[in-house]
């Protein structure tokens, strides 16, 4: 059995974990759920020749930035079940704000090896009850169904009460439909056995308090489909929608191809700054969108602040045209680009509810549209603003922009790692990175979005 370890935390890893020294060892150790300044005893559970992979047993001396939790299922020293969703609950507000500006520069630092300034974070006007998205997966229990988070580095289902990061109504529905699976025989997937019905609860709200939900099931079956419409919308009257998706697929990915809509309105609607957006439930939307409007005002800042203005605009990644609309107005034109049909046809809807004629969009995904935009005949200066998933940008995007037919490129990530990456990419074709700004939309957690220009 290998020795525990005095461990004194002296800064954060990208994936948010505190990083630090243990006297008498020269490795690196790895310390979930430790921040910078606290003194731990540690276990090891993973020990490789280069680092060590912790678990916190006691906290000796807590950092100045620790404080305790508001979740009573988060991670506690001495826990041996705990919810894998916020990861940063025992770090105070202003010092998640610290780490993840300290996380930009690490990742740039190390892969994109390129210095630019970096703001501090902007913080997201709410830290609490801010996500208007959850998915809630179900697991089968003796006698019941579960529902709750992922154990972190699993599949294990941990129940929650309450969730301080969703909105009630939308915790107040997971006990509902938590309940109506033991009362209506709704037997919980097991993914063990690729058996049992509902896999996942999909829950969308608004500011106006209202919510869509949907069901994702195995299969097309639904067992007792009108009496459950019935109860939830007697108990949920804020709840204007109610649909099924099918996700036949033995697969971790969440939502399947196919649709139903069991009753309601076929889109739900959200004010986002001056627009009002409406968009399907699977359509890719910000999970906080307060804090949206902050990333898309830094966005636009990034784009106009220093009176460049662009007779072409490419949107790339335009979800269902948010960033597109929001920028609108200082463009001669712009074009989105999204791959998602529903998210295509929900952008066109708003752009004609909304009366906004200089936006359209090209149903694809980016790396094929672009081939279809390269004879495009239009005036300079063109710029592009790119919002990919996780994974960055295509390599054939990247491509494109290294062409540098783009004058300006505003680059807004989810990831500060793979954003890194493209950075040298665009850096190595000629563009000069000016600004990077981080933006806080996942408080609670070491997520950071960042929003940064290059020029030509």
């Amino acid at each position: 059995m290998q020795p525990d370890l005095k461990v004194r935390v002296d800064r954060i890893a990208p994936e948010g974990e505190g990083i630090g020294k243990s006297p008498g060892s020269d490795k690196v150790i790895f310390v979930p759920y430790g921040i910078p300044g606290d003194e731990l005893m540690v276990a090891q559970a993973e020990n490789k020749p280069r680092y060590v992979r912790g678990r916190v047993l006691s906290v000796e001396k807590p950092s100045p930035d620790r404080i305790s939790p508001r979740c009573l299922v988060h991670f506690a020293p001495g826990k041996t079940e705990y919810c894998g969703g916020c990861d940063w609950q025992h770090a105070s507000y202003a010092a998640q704000l610290r780490y993840k500006r300290e996380i930009v520069a690490d990742c740039m630092r190390r892969i994109a090896k390129l210095n630019a300034p970096i703001a501090d974070t902007l913080a997201s006007p709410s830290e609490w009850r801010y996500r208007n998205k959850v998915q809630v997966p179900f697991q089968p229990a003796p006698g019941r169904a579960k529902a709750g988070f992922y154990m972190p580095g699993s599949h294990r289902v941990i129940e929650f009460e309450d969730c301080v990061v969703q909105p009630e109504l939308s915790v107040e529905i997971v006990r509902t439909v938590r309940e109506l699976s033991q009362t209506r025989g709704w037997r919980a997937y097991d993914e063990t056995q690729d058996k049992g019905w509902l896999r996942h609860l999909f829950i969308r709200t608004n500011a106006a308090g209202e919510a869509a939900v949907v069901f994702v099931t195995r299969d097309r079956a639904f067992p007792r489909e009108r009496e459950a419409i019935e109860e939830i919308r007697k108990r949920h009257p804020r709840v204007v929608s109610l649909f099924q998706n099918v996700q036949e697929e033995r697969t971790a990915v969440i939502l399947g191809p196919r649709w139903r809509k069991l009753w309601g309105k076929d889109r739900l609607s959200e004010k986002i700054g001056p627009f009002t957006l409406e968009f399907s439930p699977g359509a890719f939307v910000q999970v906080n969108t307060p804090a949206a409007e902050v990333l898309y005002g830094a966005a636009e800042r990034q784009l106009y602040d220093d009176g460049f203005r662009p007779n072409l605009v490419l949107d790339l990644y335009s979800g269902v045209g948010a960033i597109a609309f929001w920028i609108a107005k200082g463009a001669g034109r712009v074009i989105g680009v999204e791959e998602v049909p529903q998210a295509v046809e929900d952008a066109y809807a708003n752009a004609r509810r909304l009366g906004v004629r200089n936006v359209s969009f090209v149903k694809g995904t980016v790396e094929h549209a672009l081939k279809r935009l390269r004879g495009l005949e239009n005036p300079r200066p063109w710029a592009a603003v790119v919002d990919p998933p996780r994974g960055g940008c295509e390599k054939d995007v990247l491509k494109f922009l290294s062409t540098r037919r783009v004058e300006r490129v505003v680059y807004v990530s989810c990831n500060p790692a793979t954003f890194a990456r493209d950075a040298r990419v665009l850096a190595d074709a000629g563009y000069r990175l000016e600004k990077i700004q981080p933006v806080d939309l996942f408080p609670q957690t070491a997520h950071v979005e960042l929003v940064a220009r290059f020029n030509a």
